[in-house]
């Protein structure tokens, strides 16, 4: 038995006719009488006994309806205990992420999620040091990169962060702005230190201009995007730091060599927690709708 077919059991004897069922469902008359064959077939027996003036239970077709009525105060009243659930929903989300990640995807969120659950607390640490979410120094880690592999972790791929290169209005006002990789020699870089110097953006645009000579470095992408608003070169940066920086504008669009793989990442034991799910579910649904590209120079 399809258990979906009670619900045109009961809507037809609510109704009284098929036609008049299936405006209640939203499909034609048809459907309705052959979802209702379907199940008759089923049972073996006649659920109506049809007549001009429409459709009449049948003893059996009475024990059906009965059945569906008492199903579906069930399921209404499932439903209404999962709102009340949702909207009670307690307790404490340890959530590690890069400082950049943090400042334009998950603290830009926190507002509408607090206004759905008051109840749970965010913690959010911001490091570029990788905690260990499967030992339990994070609950929930948002990162950028190739698929995190190990056991004692459950990883949900987002869309890609895409990079490519600004610059400040007024630098392409006085330098122009390079149109693709093969004009970006010639141009003042701003460059990074370290491990961020390894990041695949940057170290694309340091070999896109070998000959350059890079004068301004920077530790973090959130003071690299400062110091191409000061006009002090070209630069890679994310398009979600790039783009929301009104000051600078986008080279060329994205090249597709240079997108990052983005994973959510919930240690196991607690993907299955309400409270957890709730953040988890409300934060990737967040980044879908904003990892988006925009302005081009």
């Amino acid at each position: 038995m399809d258990w979906d077919d009670l619900r045109y059991v009961l809507a037809v004897a609510r109704e009284g006719s098929a036609l008049r069922a299936g405006r209640l469902l939203g499909v034609n008359q048809t459907t309705v009488l052959r979802r209702l064959d379907a199940l008759e077939c089923d049972l073996g027996s006649a659920l109506f006994e049809r007549s001009r003036g429409g459709q009449a239970l049948t003893e059996t077709g009475q024990l059906v309806a009965d059945t569906a009525e008492r199903m579906e105060r069930e399921a209404e009243a499932l439903k209404a205990a999962l709102a009340a659930r949702d909207r009670t929903l307690s307790g404490s989300v340890r959530v590690t992420t890069s400082d950049t990640l943090a400042n334009r995807l998950v603290t830009p969120c926190l507002r509408a999620f607090r206004s759905l659950h008051p109840d749970i607390t965010i913690e959010l640490i911001t490091d570029d040091a990788r905690l260990d979410v499967a030992r339990g120094e994070a609950d929930v880690a948002l990162r950028a990169g190739s698929r995190p592999e190990g056991a004692g972790i459950v990883a949900r791929r987002l869309p890609d962060a895409q990079w490519t290169v600004y610059c400040s209005r007024a630098y392409a006002a006085e330098h122009g702005a390079p149109r693709s990789r093969e004009e970006i020699p010639g141009h003042e870089i701003v460059g990074m230190d370290g491990r961020m110097a390894q990041l695949p953006g940057i170290a694309w645009l340091a070999a896109s201009a070998p000959e350059a000579v890079i004068r301004f470095r920077s530790n973090s992408l959130i003071n690299l995007a400062s110091n191409l608003k000061a006009g002090l070169g070209l630069g890679a940066l994310p398009t979600i730091v790039g783009d929301s920086e009104p000051e600078l504008v986008r080279c060329f669009p994205p090249p597709a060599e240079l997108d990052s793989e983005m994973w959510l990442i919930v240690r196991e034991e607690l993907k299955g927690r309400p409270h957890v799910r709730a953040f988890t579910d409300f934060l990737a649904r967040y980044i879908r709708e904003t990892v988006t590209g925009t302005e081009t120079a």
